[in-house]
């Protein structure tokens, strides 16, 4: 209802033109009967209105008596085009109504995936770290074809199957009332049979869609791993788990389809039950000479039962695929539920720029609340100055970056930015004046062009080559077949480490930012890559207030500020020499060769 609201209009256009498609196919079927009457009267005089009678076939009578004015042989002729107009307006009825449905649907679909991929954008950081991104992958691709096909594709057959049969039964209980409520009691047992099929269809779906999330992520890891796969010989492993869960998947989607699949025939079977009830009930009631039905307007009573059959079916196979989709349905409804990063505070404002410092107060952050990553954080980073973060594995390092990037809320205290609390800032604006070169170097695959200008957008060609000469880049890039237009492959694929790192490092140059994150920037590079980079990095931080996280003693010591960070508390802060002199905690990763030269 929520992504249907919009298209409200359309939908009412589809129901419309559906009622249209119906009358004229009763009028169709109305018509046969009374022109067969008329055409060939019996001797006794044709009642001017039959008992049961309706506006519409009252309408069709008064034209067939014109007709039959004419002579049997034209009036046969003109009979043969009136029923090939009243085909064609039911079959252009029935088309507007697919359009009109079919934009709906469509629409529906293209609201639904962006509300799920700015809902992906929305989600923070530590989702990725706990959730497959394969399953991320499943709900874009298998579940939201899922829910076109099954849920809103049987929100489709439900709505025209219910217009059609609620004016077939009005009509039904117009031509006899008596025979119609021997129909209605016969109904509840098609239901009760068709429920019973269709009972466990939720659940099973359900697992089905687990199942699918399970097999993309196999493959993600898979594409991802795969040279990792090649160098240990584990295709064979690789293999039997992909099949041994394809195979899995696909037994249980033959199940689930066997049993949708059923729904059709049960349904016809017992449709034709209660036509042959009709018929022996219906015939009963006309040889006993009944009032409230004539033998042609019983002809007329089977036809539009006939008629209402195929609706009828498709209203209980739009359940059972309702049931279907309800799933997938309900997994998307999870999923756009999850909490999102938090949202700026109500008056935020945007940061114009760090002219002073940044100071971090009684800091506490958790995860989890059993599990506090950082604690009791109190640092002060001068504008202008480079500070090195140092510790151990799962110190609290990333985590403080994170933090200072507003990915993170801390749990207790504080980080100020010239003095304004960082809470009260636009997290757009901020993330605006930061820029972030990690050890995993992530590129588009896009022209080099486009992954140095990604986030400047409007920079000029100019602009993007004076950033790649302060990064170092140019040359290297000037090199490439189509220089700076050169694609560049799946994540880089096609360039070195080294490459990919001062395109990383261009991109920062070009957003010219006031505070540059450096994460292990240079710890995955062979030394001469290493030395390229750091020449890069050396031009980036001229006059640029630094966060350094490094394993590299080169780089750390030549921090005006080294923090060292030991179970999510700073337990020394000094500069290398004082440090050393200390003797504590940084010369003990120094003299372990911790901190690598």
């Amino acid at each position: 209802m929520h992504h249907a609201r919009p298209y409200a209009a359309r939908i009412a256009a589809y129901g419309f033109f559906v009622v249209l498609s119906v009358v004229f196919t009763m009028a169709t079927a109305l018509s046969v009967a009374d022109f067969v009457k008329i055409l060939f009267p019996t001797s006794e005089a044709v009642p001017a209105v039959p008992t049961g009678s309706s506006p519409l076939s009252d309408a069709l009578q008064g034209l067939y008596e014109w007709l039959i004015a004419f002579g049997p042989k034209h009036a046969l002729i003109y009979f043969s085009l009136l029923l090939l107009g009243l085909y064609a307006c039911k079959n252009i009825f029935g088309y507007l109504s697919l359009v009109q449905i079919s934009i709906v649907r469509a629409r529906i679909v293209r609201d639904l995936r962006s509300r799920m991929f700015n809902k992906v954008l929305a989600l923070p950081l530590a989702y990725f770290g706990t959730h497959r991104r394969g399953d991320l992958l499943a709900r874009f691709a298998g579940d939201i074809t899922e829910y076109d096909q099954s849920t809103l594709g049987s929100l489709q057959g439900l709505l025209s199957a219910v217009v059609s049969l609620v004016l077939y039964l009005a009509m039904l209980f117009y031509i006899s009332v008596r025979l119609t409520l021997f129909v209605l009691l016969m109904l509840p047992v098609v239901a009760l049979v068709i429920s019973g099929i269709s009972h466990r269809l939720r659940r099973e779906s359900a697992e089905l869609q687990q199942r699918n999330s399970f097999l993309m992520s196999l493959m993600e890891e898979t594409i991802v791993g795969l040279k990792v796969i090649k160098a240990y010989t584990a295709i064979s492993f690789s293999n039997r788990r992909f099949q041994q869960a394809s195979q899995r998947h696909a037994r249980l989607r033959t199940k689930v389809f066997r049993r949708v699949d059923l729904a059709s025939p049960v349904s016809d079977f017992l449709g034709n039950c209660v036509v042959i009830g009709i018929l022996l009930f219906g015939s009963s009631l006309v040889i006993g000479g009944n009032k409230g039905i004539t033998p042609d307007l019983f002809v007329s009573y089977i036809m539009m039962f006939v008629l209402m059959i195929p609706p009828a079916k498709e209203l209980t196979t739009a359940i059972s695929q309702i049931k279907k989709g309800k799933a997938c349905t309900e997994r998307i409804a999870r999923f756009l539920a999850l909490p999102e990063e938090p949202a700026d505070e109500p008056g935020a404002r945007d940061l114009t720029g760090l002219r002073e410092k940044i100071e971090i107060r009684h800091l506490h952050f958790a995860y989890t609340p059993t599990a506090e990553v950082l604690t009791d954080i109190n640092l002060t980073i001068p504008r202008g100055a480079t500070v090195a973060l140092v510790g151990s594995s799962g110190s609290g390092k990333s985590t403080l970056a994170d933090l200072l990037m507003g990915f993170h809320r801390p749990t207790t205290g504080e980080i100020l930015i010239d003095g304004q609390p960082l809470r009260t800032l636009r997290t757009a604006s901020l993330r605006r004046h930061i820029a972030v070169v990690d050890q995993h170097t992530f590129l588009f695959n896009a022209s080099v062009r486009h992954n140095i200008a990604y986030g400047t957008p409007h920079a000029s060609q100019q602009q993007v080559v004076e950033a790649a000469r302060v990064a170092q880049a140019h040359d290297f890039i000037m090199q490439l077949p189509e220089g700076y237009d050169t694609p560049i492959g799946d994540s880089g694929a096609l360039l070195s480490g080294g490459q990919r790192q001062r395109i990383s490092i261009a991109r920062a140059v070009l957003l010219s930012p006031d505070l540059l994150i450096l994460d292990e920037a240079t710890s995955a590079l062979d030394t001469e890559s290493e030395a390229l980079v750091r020449r890069s990095l050396q031009q980036l931080l001229v006059g640029r207030t630094a966060l350094i996280i490094a394993h590299r003693l080169s780089t750390v010591a030549a921090a005006q500020l080294i923090v060292v960070l030991e179970g999510g508390r700073i337990v020394e802060q000094g500069t290398h020499e004082e440090l050393l002199r200390l003797g504590g905690r940084y010369s003990q990763l120094v003299k372990n060769s911790t901190l690598l030269n």
